[in-house]
């Protein structure tokens, strides 16, 4: 813990850009950047602040201060201070083991990332929105194009806004504490990634953004045959549709995605997949059949739509002078402790769609050929539909610096692994590191008994092992029957859903629910005892505001305020059952949760899975591979072409800790390397 601190927040003009649009890097060195002031608190004494043009003598006393740590609230601060105090003003750089971030304490504690919704939901106080909304206003042209103008009396509005969030963030830092010393050290690495950032080839960029417009065209032209409407006028489609038979409750994503037999969540995009189905599908909304002119409009709207193409104007806004993103990656963005995207998200890349003839996805070099030619009618000539082919190759807009390579791995299915093996279950965590078993094929065999699905002949049963696929990846927290036929199975029958749980529940790994069960009891006694509790060498027990869960690696997860509560069992609503609820962010409103064993033994087996990747990353660094991003169980890094050694990178990811192995988790790592991004 630091012996002296100050809590430090900025207030900035900028006309030309939006910081939430392009993030605080690319933000902070733009030449249009301006430092309204930089106010301070020394230990929650009442506030300072410097406003460029005054004495910095006081400022500059506490940054040569080497037993002083500077604390802000998510990474602004330390980009205005390298690109605004060290490069425009002089003052010296300060490190990041100099700084403490409260929203990184607040990310790790799960509780809001917002500093409003933080004071709000723990009853420290209110921001200052009135003088929020003043400071934005400074970066807001008005209608006639004319800057804001500042006057002395709204800078010093400013400059006491800037200073009562400062207070604020005392308070909140109070409250929260500082980060344990393992969660410092992968926070500061967080921070290494963040500034290290990824490398975008904006020539590709520009060349995917002419081709998705060009090709559009055409097909804007036929849509309005069709129609005689512009994709863009809902109301007046849903008119249309009901012209020609067609009744369908919306629009949105959601609804299109079932229509077309898409499923959100398994496209790793809001665009869903790209690729047509056969005219005349049938739909599972409302059983409708498609006529063939709607299917094409409605496919069409799909294709010029793609949510996911915004992702090239995002790529465009937030990449910095030397072509490098950063900011990219969220440290502790879920509760359990895994990164969240940011800025161009590099999480949700939508799965590639186009193949070739043989089934296989294209080299990433065979798609950027095409695309870097700019015509669009040529890359469906060779390639495939112009659109989904950019779509598939959004991710290769990622690419290394010369004379480096991206050099990654992924751990194989390891959820999957973690729950089997953290349950018990060790004789199906073993199949699934036996290079002769096919995991999928052998929950197949036991849906659908029939012996004959196995990897040797997994090609005859594509269908069946996709169900058991599923079965392995989507049945392990606890799904029940009518979710597992929303997102896996729209075109069965609810008792074969019903049928396909019982098997994977009472024969497949009739293990893992007692591994729900137990999590699901001994975290409610200890809401309901005070008294620390154990299963499966998981510890949950109170502390402070949060119910924690301390995971065989010895970090924590956060559940604030919990609450005893009492309700009906859901196998007898005349058995009442003790569990308890608490507070969380979801879908961007605080709530009250039930907790269930599904929901913990999944933040248990995600929690898991970040220790390891995490200790992975920790090692590769110091071992000298930098990473420079990470994707849900890929790390991947950015060596010198001459240090990118794949065999040893593997290795340091199979050097996994003793409780790791303790468990008996099999641990598998696949690798690739390339001069674009892939996975």
């Amino acid at each position: 813990m630091p012996l002296r601190w100050l809590v430090t927040d900025f207030e900035s003009v900028n006309v030309a850009v939006g910081i939430k649009k392009v993030g605080a890097w690319r933000y902070s060195e733009d030449i249009e950047t301006e430092v309204l002031t930089i106010n301070w608190s020394v230990m929650g004494e009442p506030w300072r602040a410097w406003q460029p043009g005054q004495d910095p003598a006081e400022l500059l006393a506490h940054v040569n201060d080497p037993d002083m740590t500077f604390i802000s609230f998510g990474d602004f601060e330390r980009a205005m201070w390298l690109n605004q105090m060290v490069a425009v003003h002089g003052f010296p750089k300060l490190g990041n083991s100099r700084w403490h971030d409260i929203q990184a304490a607040a990310a790790m504690k799960n509780m809001p990332k917002d500093l409003d919704k933080l004071l709000r939901v723990t009853h420290l106080g209110n921001k200052d929105m009135e003088g929020n909304k003043l400071t934005i206003g400074l970066s807001k042209m008005d209608r006639k194009g004319n800057a804001p103008v500042r006057t002395p009396a709204i800078i010093t509005r400013v400059v006491e806004y800037c200073g009562n969030d400062v207070m604020d963030e005392v308070a909140a830092h109070n409250y929260l504490g500082w980060l344990q010393p393992g969660e410092r050290r992968y926070w500061l690495l967080n921070q290494r990634i963040n500034q290290r950032g990824l490398r975008l080839d904006l020539d590709y960029i520009s060349a995917c953004k002419k081709i998705a417009a060009d090709a559009s065209v055409p097909l804007l032209a036929e849509f309005q045959r069709l129609t005689g409407l512009k994709p863009t006028q809902n109301k007046k489609l849903m008119g249309w549709l009901s012209e020609q038979g067609v009744q369908l409750p919306n629009l949105t994503k959601e609804t299109m995605s079932e229509l077309f037999g898409g499923d959100d969540d398994d496209a790793e995009d809001d665009a869903g997949p790209l690729s047509e189905p056969a005219p005349g599908f049938l739909s599972t909304v409302r059983g409708l059949h498609l006529p063939d002119n709607v299917h094409r409009a409605l496919s069409i709207r799909k294709l010029v739509g793609a949510s996911s193409l915004a992702k090239l104007d995002a790529m465009e806004a937030c990449v910095c002078a030397d072509g490098r993103a950063r900011g990219l990656l969220q440290y502790h963005g879920t509760g359990p402790g895994r990164s969240a995207g940011r800025l161009l998200q590099p999480h949700n890349f939508p799965k590639p769609t186009i193949k070739d003839s043989d089934g296989d996805q294209y080299e990433p070099e065979q798609l950027v050929d095409a695309i870097m030619t700019r015509d669009w009618e040529y890359v469906e000539m060779l390639i495939g539909p112009a659109i989904p082919t950019v779509v598939t190759g959004l991710r290769h807009a990622i690419t290394s610096e010369p004379g480096r390579v991206l050099l990654s791995g992924d751990y194989a299915g390891i959820q999957a692994r973690l729950v089997l093996a953290a349950s018990g279950q060790h004789d199906k965590a073993a199949k699934m590191a036996d290079p002769s078993v096919d995991i999928y094929c052998d929950m197949a065999q036991q849906i659908f008994k029939n012996p004959d699905i196995t990897k040797a002949n997994k090609g005859k049963y594509p269908k069946e092992r996709g169900v058991g696929k599923n079965c392995v990846l989507g049945l392990g927290f606890q799904m029940a029957a009518p979710t597992f036929q929303v997102k896996y199975c729209r075109d069965r029958h609810i008792d074969f859903c019903k049928e396909v749980v019982r098997v994977y529940r009472k024969e497949w790994a009739p293990k893992v629910p007692y591994f729900w069960y137990g999590l699901e009891d001994a975290a409610a006694a200890a809401v309901w005892t005070e008294e620390p509790q154990e299963a499966f060498g998981v510890e949950y027990r109170i502390e402070e505001h949060w119910l924690v869960a301390r995971l065989p690696s010895g970090r924590k997860i956060y559940y604030f305020h919990p609450r005893p509560v009492r309700s009906p069992a859901p196998w007898d609503p005349d058995q009442i059952k003790e569990g308890f609820v608490y507070q969380t962010l979801k879908s961007h409103v605080w709530v009250e949760r039930s907790a269930f064993g599904g929901q913990l033994a999944e933040n248990v087996i995600m929690g898991m899975e970040a220790d390891i990747m995490r200790r992975a990353q920790l090692k590769l660094e110091d071992e000298g591979f930098p990473i420079c991003l990470e994707v849900h169980d890929e790390i991947v890094a950015e060596p010198l072409k001459a240090d990118a050694d794949e065999k040893a990178f593997e290795q340091i990811m199979l050097d996994v800790p003793d409780w790791v192995k303790y468990i008996e988790v099999p641990i598998a790592v696949e690798c690739w390397q390339g001069d674009r991004y892939r996975k």
